[in-house]
């Protein structure tokens, strides 16, 4: 859901952590072409 852009404050919701750490460090990932899509996102 995070990858997909699920805001990430709602996605902690979801998941019941009670620290958006535990969120964004366990279960979000960034590789080479989410980082290139961003870019071309923000570019845009």
């Amino acid at each position: 859901m995070a990858n997909a852009g699920m805001n990430p404050k709602a996605l902690q919701y979801i998941m019941g952590h009670a620290n958006i750490t535990m969120t964004l460090d366990y279960y979000t990932h960034v590789d080479a072409c989410s980082v290139k899509a961003e870019m071309e996102r923000l570019a845009a």
